[in-house]
């Protein structure tokens, strides 16, 4: 029986920021295929355990794992739980999503079952909330497909792009910071209404009256996302989120650099393109109530676009990724596509300080 270990491998279209890949990829090498799922998470588990897992996300931003040998998602999530726990993590409870999830593990949900041919754009996962997971886990089931990269960006990368076009822009949303005004409806048609259970519905039982149920979500909106909302004459949840969306990313006691740590290009994308049938975004702001510049807007966009890294999926893959410093879009595909995800915190996570400029 052959010994596991990770073969360093260079992914197609990586690319290197601050002298490192990104991202930085492995092949959980097994070639005879004789280690069984015990021996896989045990593996696993003693990498992450060594604070292999933590030091590579903390220096690469995104770690891939490929020919991981099963597409069993039950087998993937005892990979997944092997490699978080180990590494100090506790699973994060999602609370306030405005995409259509399914449960298939005790650790894994599909990651948006959004129309295949809807783009969606850059974000951090959470950003604009209260609480916010520190690691995802995304891993590929099934792919069958032409298309449906998912595209990631080095909010250090992006940063540095937009500070050499639009200086004052990076000033301007570090010392004033975001406010972003979104709907969660009563009633919508793809599990995205504020009762459904990924929404703020987690604690509701259907026999409850409505006024017992929205006491019971607004728990939820204070604890997870914001102090400020109101349900108004419909029903409709409506919360104002208020965020800093630069953040000092710490490398070391002594190093850190700032990050865009933000969902801006994905709403602002939904807004310009028309693609969230719901409109669930109503505004996208300085957290002063001044409005951003489009010309800002749109460079944000497009430098998000342009310095994606764009990982072509092969089934079995598990992509981890630092939520914190890198965010996340999905390209359009034709095809079958099945991408699960899986959301951690760091226990005792660090506070992020906000970066301002002087």
């Amino acid at each position: 029986m052959t010994v596991l270990n990770l073969e360093k491998i260079l992914l197609p279209h990586a690319h290197v920021f601050r002298g490192r890949e990104f991202p930085v990829a492995y092949n959980l090498h097994n070639d005879d295929g004789s280690h069984s799922p015990d021996e896989v998470a045990a593996f696993l588990a003693e990498l992450g355990a060594r604070g292999f897992f933590n030091e590579q996300l903390k220096n690469h931003g995104v770690v891939v794992l490929r020919h991981t040998g099963t597409t069993d998602p039950e087998v993937i999530s005892r990979y997944v739980e092997a490699i978080a726990t180990s590494s100090g993590d506790e699973e994060f409870e999602q609370t306030g999503v405005t995409a259509k999830r399914t449960i298939i593990t005790p650790h894994l949900s599909t990651a948006n079952e959004g129309p295949s041919d809807l783009a969606i754009y850059q974000h951090n996962e959470f950003s604009r909330f209260l609480k916010y997971p520190s690691k995802l886990f995304f891993v590929c089931a099934k792919y069958n497909a032409t298309g449906g990269a998912t595209p990631l960006v080095h909010g250090g990368e992006l940063f540095a792009a937009l500070e050499q076009i639009y200086p004052d822009f990076l000033t301007e949303l570090g010392n004033k910071g975001l406010y972003m005004k979104q709907t969660w409806p009563l009633e919508t048609d793809n599990n995205t209404a504020w009762k459904d259970y990924f929404c703020f519905g987690r604690d509701l039982d259907s026999s409850e009256d409505l006024e017992t149920q929205k006491k019971k979500a607004s728990l939820l909106v204070e604890e997870y996302v914001s102090k400020d909302y109101y349900f108004d004459e419909n029903n409709d949840l409506i919360v104002g989120q208020h965020s800093k969306p630069i953040r000092n990313y710490k490398v070391s006691g002594t190093e850190s650099y700032p990050v865009l740590f933000n969902s801006i290009a994905a709403y602002y994308a939904d807004s310009k393109f028309k693609s969230n049938a719901y409109q669930k975004t109503a505004a996208l702001d300085y957290d002063n109530s001044e409005p951003i510049p489009t010309k800002y807007l749109d460079e944000l966009l497009e430098q998000s676009i342009k310095l994606a890294y764009r990982h072509e999926w092969q089934e079995g893959d598990i992509a981890i990724v630092d939520n914190h410093q890198v965010s996340h879009g999905r390209e359009p595909w034709a095809g079958e596509r099945h991408i699960l995800v899986s959301m951690w915190d760091q226990k005792n996570k660090p506070e992020y300080e906000p970066w301002s400029r002087n």
